[in-house]
């Protein structure tokens, strides 16, 4: 037998037994006091729509606007990918978008009238973990309200976001295009430097066979010399033509000449339609840039791969955030927790006075 100063799990076990009665007392008021939480600490009813989210990141090294966007190049696919769940994240908590949501929910219902944008924001929260399914989630006291501002919201986020991706894809071409615009303004000038300096050496040659007699025969050094750059160049059929007529071995200074008389302006008339093509992508540039800078603007840091649409088959889900079973049964649960504290302090105090 043990002595009275011992503490004995067992005869404690079978003391507590005995009293189950105020065990289950105790379940009960702590029941009891969760359901009276639960009135005085009504919950409020969350409503759930859900989204779909894809993204294809074959073409992330392609997407040039996200990364200006980003301000940093993305190492790889997973770089990107998180970087549009952010940039998605915090598009839908917008205040645009807020806004347009509050105004149409203002149409529908009175009460919204005297919820600023704030008060919204405070409602609405969204749950993701990755590409996928998403959830947006609206919480109030009333749950119509709730509906109401959760199904608003999905219809803005799904607009608005379409509208932003659609200037990506814009920004995407138009990035294209300046690229292209910019590649042919080089090739031009580079074209019609070459041609220039072609242009310059025929009249270097002319004044030096101007200075010979007309009858002599031009070396076949300085002949091939005279045409080594003359083949380098195309300046369509015509140049072309003239090419075939250049004279042949043995000729006169008096036929290189007239050869070079008739080359030179077919030479500058090439470099006119290069410099007009210059200025012609020089007056496009700046357009283009505007255009481009305004679509990547307007695509708020979204891809043009980003999908995000609406997952017809799921309804508005609603529920309670603090059902109050779920309060009666915390409640209940909190009270065996302070009798089984009690139950294992009592011996000790006892044991001590």
């Amino acid at each position: 037998m043990s002595s009275t100063h011992e503490w004995s799990f067992r005869d404690e076990a079978l003391a507590a037994t005995h009293r189950w009665h105020l065990i289950v007392l105790i379940c009960l008021a702590g029941g009891l006091f969760g359901w009276l939480l639960s009135f005085l600490w009504p919950s409020p009813y969350r409503a759930t729509k859900e989204l779909f989210v894809g993204l294809n990141v074959t073409r992330s090294a392609d997407d040039r606007t996200a990364a200006e966007r980003a301000g940093l190049p993305f190492s790889n696919v997973n770089d990107y990918k998180n970087w549009q769940m952010s940039s998605l994240n915090s598009v839908i908590y917008m205040d645009s978008i807020l806004d347009e949501t509050l105004s149409r929910l203002r149409l529908v219902d009175p009460y919204w009238q005297s919820v600023s944008r704030q008060d919204l924001a405070e409602m609405l929260h969204v749950y993701w973990r990755n590409a996928g399914k998403w959830r947006l989630v609206a919480e109030h006291e009333d749950p119509l309200r709730a509906a109401q501002a959760v199904v608003a919201w999905q219809d803005v986020v799904v607009e608005q976001v379409h509208a932003a991706v659609a200037q990506a894809q814009s920004a995407l071409l138009l990035g294209d295009e300046l690229k292209a615009a910019t590649e042919e303004k080089a090739r031009a000038m580079s074209q019609a430097a070459a041609l220039a300096q072609i242009r310059d050496e025929l009249q270097t040659w002319h004044g030096t066979l101007s200075s010979r007699p007309a009858g002599q025969v031009l070396a076949e050094s300085e002949r091939l010399l005279l045409q080594q750059p003359l083949d380098q160049t195309s300046q369509g059929a015509a140049w072309q033509a003239l090419l075939a007529t250049f004279p042949t071995h043995g000729s006169t200074n008096e036929a290189f000449i007239a050869w070079i008389e008739r080359a030179s302006p077919l030479l500058d008339a090439g470099i006119q339609v290069l410099q007009g093509r210059m200025d012609t992508m020089e007056q496009h540039q700046p357009e283009l840039a505007a255009l481009y800078t305004e679509a990547t603007n307007q695509s708020l840091g979204l891809s043009a791969e980003l999908l995000v649409q609406k997952i017809s088959d799921r309804k508005l889900e609603q529920t309670k955030v603090r059902p109050t079973g779920v309060a009666i049964l915390v409640g209940a649960s909190v009270g065996l927790i302070l009798w089984a504290l009690i139950w294992l302090v009592a011996p000790a105090l006892r044991m001590k006075a």
